[in-house]
């Protein structure tokens, strides 16, 4: 049975500097010939963050050939590049890439297939040589002081460990603290495929999508998804602040099969309060557009409480890079009313973990709450509450 106990003892060990790591992960980045398959952003920060720390890269590994990186100087290569013939066998491959599960195994075995011997995936490996340790929060933007634990937020990561009523949700909560305080992700289970995100499929209780609010709605593949899998979506307000994703969407619920009764499409982002905010998009990456003091850009933020006055939603999605613990506090009247079911992303920071429970009890105390997850390294990870009327 897990209880506070074992949350007390998991802070003891950390503040001890006693969490073990798992051994048989890839340790040692030094001394070895590292090439990074895929040159996107992703490659591209994780090319950055290891030279920063004095560990080499030979090269990147992509199937596209026309890449063009003209502030990193290494090569390039397709996957069976002739120059890497005599270098695959011993050659270390880093998946440098948030590829779902199916799409990582059919990389480690394409590779496989052409002689490549030691490929691993980005939460295979032992990134503490790595910022001092804090290496995915480098890479995701999403830094946290992690001796806050011990001090001010220990309450709140207690009241929120407590709110998880299913054994498997507070084994998954303190698993997730876990590898992320010691950037071991192999503990993490094998994370649910990514097509099911959202939908919740293995909480036994009813889900009620008739009424559905989008926040970040990217281009619309939450709703294909639920389409997709039989669910009815009767009203749909979503909110997508870059107009090229906010176009597709518009697109998607057009040329849908089952067009909602009703559609609200808004292009703009959810906050605390209704204002003008400072974005930054990234061109290798749409999906990781987020609010920043440096971005280039300005978006338009709106308050649910304001936008949505009158209407009474039955499901609110957050996926909003960051800015869920802000938006959930701008919908505080319409969450208190109505009781929505809710699935808001809590991987974008660490404290999100505890932060975005405790919001939401405080509004009612009537949810029951479940994690799960849907990428590696703890990513697409997403807090359910549903009311207990739901079960």
């Amino acid at each position: 049975m897990t209880d506070l106990n074992d949350l007390h003892h998991l802070l003891r060990q950390f503040e001890a500097g006693q969490l073990e790591t798992n051994a048989k992960k890839f340790a040692d980045l030094r001394g070895h010939e590292i090439f990074l398959y895929g040159a996107g952003n992703i490659g591209k920060r994780i090319y950055h963050s290891l030279r920063a720390n004095d560990i080499a890269v030979a090269g990147f590994i992509d199937r596209n050939s026309n890449i063009n990186l003209p502030d990193i100087p290494v090569p390039v290569h397709l996957p069976d590049d002739p120059s890497l013939a005599s270098r695959r066998p011993s050659c270390t491959v880093i998946l440098s890439g948030l590829f779902p599960v199916s799409t990582c195994n059919e990389i480690k075995a394409t590779l496989g297939a052409i002689g490549f011997r030691n490929i691993h995936a980005m939460h295979e490996v032992n990134f503490s040589q790595v910022n001092n340790g804090t290496f995915r929060e480098g890479l995701f933007n999403n830094a946290y002081d992690r001796i806050d634990l011990l001090g001010k937020d220990q309450k709140k990561l207690e009241h929120a460990f407590s709110l998880f009523h299913d054994e498997a949700d507070r084994a998954f909560f303190l698993r997730y603290l876990k590898a992320h305080l010691t950037m071991d992700y192999v503990r993490l289970d094998a994370p649910h495929d990514i097509a099911l995100q959202y939908l919740a499929h293995d909480i036994p209780c009813t889900k009620d999508y008739s009424m559905l609010v989008d926040c970040g709605g990217y281009d619309g593949d939450t709703y294909r998804q639920l389409i997709a899998g039989g669910h009815e979506v009767k009203t749909l307000v979503a909110f997508e602040p870059q107009t090229d994703l906010y176009q597709r969407y518009a697109a998607s619920v057009q040329a849908s099969s089952k067009p909602p009764q009703q559609a609200f499409l808004f292009p703009c982002g959810v906050h605390s309060e209704t204002t003008q905010l400072r974005f930054a998009t990234c061109a290798d990456a749409k999906s990781a557009g987020r609010l920043s003091a440096g971005g280039e850009g300005t978006i338009q933020c709106v308050k649910l409480d304001e936008a949505l006055q009158g209407f009474a939603p039955t499901f609110i999605k957050m996926d909003i890079e960051g800015a869920e613990t802000a938006a959930l506090r701008g919908a505080t009247d319409l969450i208190t009313r109505h009781g929505p079911q809710l699935a808001i992303c809590v991987y974008h920071g660490l404290s999100d973990l505890w932060e975005i429970p405790n919001i939401i009890s405080s509004m009612r105390t009537d949810y029951r709450y479940h994690l799960r997850s849907y990428n590696y390294m703890g990513l697409e990870t997403v807090l359910y509450a549903f009311p207990a009327s739901a079960y």
